[in-house]
């Protein structure tokens, strides 16, 4: 299976560097329009191949630059290198994936959840293959949830937005969050993980946007230290989301019952200016005997920026995205009813 895979997906790949990036408001010169007219059925087909299978696609909106990278190349070459030297999984994928990345935009990708050594390639292969087939799909619902995005709240700095395969040996999680994981490391960079056996198109169009605020928010202010901080930043790119797609609703919005949600406001009240880890990552993972559940970082970000906007509607949606969390709780009077 996986040698029949290869075979497909490198042969799209070679067609593919020849095209690595397009835009879509470019027109062709008289030349490679009668070199068109003059192509066999073979080249016509890749050139449809080209258009469904962009490296990378750059587009100005509203005077602002962006970019997004279907990281397929680098992704081929671990899987192909994966075959032959299948006891150096860990070092081929910080040399194909983990390092250029780096290089090329500054920036390290952490080898923790999501961006562990896959060690299934015949299984990412497939993942691979599908997202070169739906390329049109995942293509449209990004650059639309881009622009939905920027109209809300422009941007200052040029976005770029890397698309990835979801690694396999996160089946369970990526099940549970509709297919879709997504993680913003600075102003400029956010990166998007599919897989495509449980991909879902509304999972997809709420994490641009989510990622999108994180971009623009990181312009202004620093990543949050306290954990009061770091769920308000959740909170507030959820809400930028929903104010997006209104009727999108994910699994991790909402609390289960008003007794969870107390709970979890009462431990949140007692650690609200605490920057450490394991406390962060308990509001993450959830924490039964603490009786704070799975996602409690969204599902409380959700709820306090909720009760700020009914409180102050008529906040801009930049005036919020920079205000301090400390301030957001206290406008929002959340405190109150809890």
């Amino acid at each position: 299976m996986m040698n029949k895979l290869l075979v497909v997906l490198l042969f799209i790949f070679l067609v593919a560097l020849t095209a690595c990036s397009h835009d879509s408001d470019k027109t062709s010169s008289p030349h490679e329009k009668a070199l068109e007219e003059t192509d066999d059925s073979a080249t016509k087909e890749e050139d449809t191949t080209k258009q469904e299978v962009p490296s990378s696609f750059s587009f100005t909106y509203k005077d602002q630059q962006f970019e997004v990278v279907y990281y397929y190349k680098n992704f081929l070459e671990y899987i192909e290198k994966a075959e032959k030297q299948p006891y150096n999984l860990n070092g081929l994928y910080i040399e194909t994936i983990i390092n250029p990345i780096a290089e090329e935009k500054g920036v390290r990708l952490s080898k923790g959840w999501g961006f562990g050594t896959p060690t299934q390639p015949d299984l990412l292969a497939q993942y691979l293959q599908s997202l070169i087939e739906n390329q049109d799909t995942v293509h449209e619902i990004i650059i639309d949830s881009l622009k939905k995005s920027a109209d809300k709240l422009q941007p200052g700095a040029d976005k770029y937005v890397y698309v990835f395969p979801a690694n396999p040996d996160d089946n369970d999680g990526m099940k549970r969050m509709e297919g879709v994981a997504a993680s913003a490391w600075n102003e400029n960079f956010f990166a998007i993980q599919i897989a495509p056996p449980y991909f879902e198109e509304r999972s997809l169009k709420q994490a641009v946007a989510h990622e999108y605020h994180h971009t623009v928010f990181f312009e202004n202010n620093e990543l949050g230290y306290t954990l009061l901080e770091s769920i308000l930043i959740e909170g507030k790119a959820d809400t930028f989301a929903k104010i997006i797609y209104p009727d999108i609703h994910m699994p991790w919005s909402n609390f289960s019952s008003e007794k969870n949600e107390s709970q979890t406001w009462k431990v949140l009240k007692e650690n609200m200016t605490s920057t450490m880890p394991s406390t962060q990552d308990e509001f993450f993972l959830g924490e039964p005997s603490k009786g704070i559940p799975e996602w409690a970082n969204y599902k409380m970000g959700n709820k306090i920026m909720e009760s700020f906007i009914e409180k102050k509607p008529n906040v801009s949606i930049e005036d919020w995205t920079n205000m301090p969390a400390a301030e957001i709780l206290e406008k929002s009077k959340y405190a109150e009813k809890h």
